[in-house]
């Protein structure tokens, strides 16, 4: 079968080699300020129009069922965008093979997830339709506009994923200023428009696609290899994904509904320091994954350089918010004033993340994925099981310490296991080039 030049795996190598870094670096800008926009919009609006308690209860929702969704969405994007660069396997292929993979895996992600809602929450606050609306988008249909994304990105480059992805946030923050607008904001209303939404940009979405490069976008036949970096990839995201989000969960399930929507405010607002940080990290991953063996200590000093700017960041950040911290009432309400106190003790968390995630990058440029996803895995473990431990007894300090500490772990560990696997990569690459001149990264 003849197949279109577009989608020869080394074509699309080097079409993504050569993208203008510049014009992709704007469009990467563009993204993050209109996600911050919408992030500040749905923060600021549900809010005010839910109050602590039905926020705290739409915010347990997406705690909950945050780490399965990485299964369905995050890790088979990566999977794709490896499977077809990197590999330099048919994009077709691989695009009808992840596909199906995330069929395969949203539709029992999906009742799984109804599952532990009915039985970890209080669903006094949430209808069955927003239920069965935010899960059906969240494991269905947002990951198949995803994985269009990630084709766009694989057979033509960043600019084009780009401007996908700004046209769903463009789509939930009208959907959110429209209800707000119209005195209809309630998760119920806005479920159903993000379904609804969603569904139609999703089928748009797909044929585009399919047009662009020339094959029907339809689910294929499934790859195990596709199916196995799925669960790679997905391991760390999950584990993030558990530890940023269990505390809301386990607060939601001993019954701390108002703590639960004070706690999810707060967090938010220290979440949103992470941005800058998230930029960085995103701007210097290509460095990370460059290797070279004649250069001694490249990803211990690299990870070194760059934690050190993040950490003087997080701790102008800290002394901001807890001096800004009383503000919060005046953007959501006199409701929210709870959660002053909560967002100076999580300021910290901007710190440990800034210290942890450029020497986790450095394990990934030394090619140490499994040990990566492990030590991530670890700091989850770690705060999930404080957060059963501490929180029906001390409630929303005790979610705030169990953070605080597997963030604090998570950083120690990342750093000991990036030194000494440095070491150990600088041995092996000395033994092999006798010669080797040790030079700055």
């Amino acid at each position: 079968m003849l197949t279109s030049p577009r989608l020869q795996p080394r074509a699309l190598l080097r079409r993504a080699r050569h993208a203008p870094l510049a014009h992709e670096s704007g469009w990467s800008f563009a993204l993050e300020l209109s996600s911050l926009t919408a992030t500040i919009l749905s923060f600021t609006l549900l809010g005010r129009s839910l109050g602590p308690a039905g926020y705290g209860s739409y915010a347990a929702l997406y705690a909950l069922i945050g780490p399965l969704v990485t299964l369905a969405a995050s890790g088979i994007t990566l999977a794709l965008l490896q499977h077809a660069l990197a590999n330099r396997e048919s994009l077709e292929e691989t695009a009808r093979s992840c596909f199906s993979l995330s069929l395969l895996l949203g539709v029992p992600l999906t009742l799984v997830g109804a599952a532990l809602v009915v039985l970890w929450l209080d669903l006094e606050t949430l209808t069955a339709v927003a239920i069965g609306s935010i899960l059906l988008t969240e494991f269905i249909i947002s990951p198949l506009v995803q994985i269009g994304a990630a084709t766009v990105q694989a057979g033509d480059g960043f600019v084009g994923s780009a401007k996908i992805r700004l046209v769903v946030v463009g789509c939930r923050v009208a959907i959110l200023v429209g209800l707000a607008v119209m005195g209809a904001l309630n998760v119920t209303n806005l479920g159903v428009s993000m379904l609804a939404v969603t569904s139609v940009l999703a089928i748009g979405v797909l044929v585009r696609v399919g047009r662009q490069f020339g094959f029907a976008f339809v689910p294929g036949r499934v790859h195990l290899r596709h199916l196995k970096s799925n669960l790679i990839f997905s391991g760390g995201s999950a584990s993030f994904a558990a530890q940023n989000d269990g505390d809301k969960a386990v607060l939601a399930a001993n019954k701390f509904v108002i703590d639960t929507g004070l706690y999810a405010a707060a967090y938010r607002i220290v979440q949103l320091g992470m941005l800058p940080v998230t930029s960085v990290l995103s701007a210097t991953h290509n460095r990370f994954l460059e290797n070279d063996d004649l250069i001694v200590g490249q990803h211990l000093r690299r990870s070194i350089r760059f934690a050190a700017s993040a950490a003087v960041y997080g701790v102008v950040f800290m002394i901001a918010i807890v001096l800004a911290a009383p503000l919060l009432p005046l953007v959501l309400g006199d409701e929210f004033q709870g959660s002053v106190q909560m967002t100076r003790v999580l300021s910290g968390l901007v710190l440990l993340r800034a210290l942890s995630v450029f020497p986790l990058n450095g394990l990934l440029g030394l090619r140490r994925t499994a040990l990566r996803t492990a030590l991530t895995a670890c700091g989850a473990v770690v705060s999930i099981t404080l957060y059963f431990l501490l929180i029906p007894r001390w409630g929303w300090t005790g979610a705030a310490t169990g953070t605080l500490i597997g963030e604090g772990s998570l950083v120690v560990a990342a750093w000991i296991a990036l030194f000494v696997c440095q070491r150990r990569d600088d041995r092996d690459a000395m033994l092999a080039h006798p010669d080797l001149i040790d030079a700055a990264p």
